[in-house]
């Protein structure tokens, strides 16, 4: 036999001996305990006596009683947040209203900024192009011609390009420097 198996049969020889000569429990039968009906234990009284304040104190020897019973005549009347929800967030900031704004002038429309980066430009005989890029799509601007349906290229002059906003009717311009 191996030295395994010798360790093994003097293991289980040692627990068969453990078992044989273990002290026999004649008490290990657990008793069946009836227990009442609901109803029965729903109406009969439950004796309890509450400790007064002053008694509570005397037992634990001068120190406040935190977790003992106290009698309801220590509510001091205030029923009103007996049984309130509690909760560790601040409570909500109470809402005031503001006074309506004063009647003011209606604010004109304008024209949003346009949506345009100058990149540079391109002579071509008396024509002046403009080299930009256009809600991040590269357009050649020439004068005259739309951008989209909303923006029009109305003049590149010396140093702006002038564009209109179609919808509101409003020009706007763009500023450029000669070594774009």
């Amino acid at each position: 036999m191996t030295q395994r198996r010798v360790m093994l049969v003097l293991a289980l020889a040692a627990t068969l001996l453990a078992v044989y000569f273990a002290p026999a429990k004649d008490d290990a039968v657990v008793q069946v305990v009836e227990r009442p009906a609901v109803s029965d234990a729903a109406t009969r009284p439950v004796p309890m006596t509450v400790p007064t304040q002053l008694e509570s104190r005397r037992s634990v020897g001068g120190a406040a009683d935190v977790l003992g019973l106290r009698s309801r005549d220590d509510l001091d009347g205030d029923d009103s947040n007996l049984f309130a929800s509690l909760s560790w967030e601040p409570p909500p900031a109470t809402r005031v209203e503001a006074p309506p704004p004063a009647a003011s002038e209606p604010v004109a429309p304008r024209a949003p900024p346009a949506p345009l980066q100058l990149l540079g430009r391109y002579q071509e005989g008396d024509r002046t192009a403009m080299f930009a890029t256009f809600n991040g799509d590269s357009v050649v601007l020439w004068p005259g011609e739309n951008i989209n349906p909303e923006w029009r290229v109305d003049a590149i002059e010396a140093g702006q390009v002038v564009l209109t906003y179609l919808p509101l009717g409003q020009k706007q311009s763009l500023p450029w420097t000669g070594s774009q």
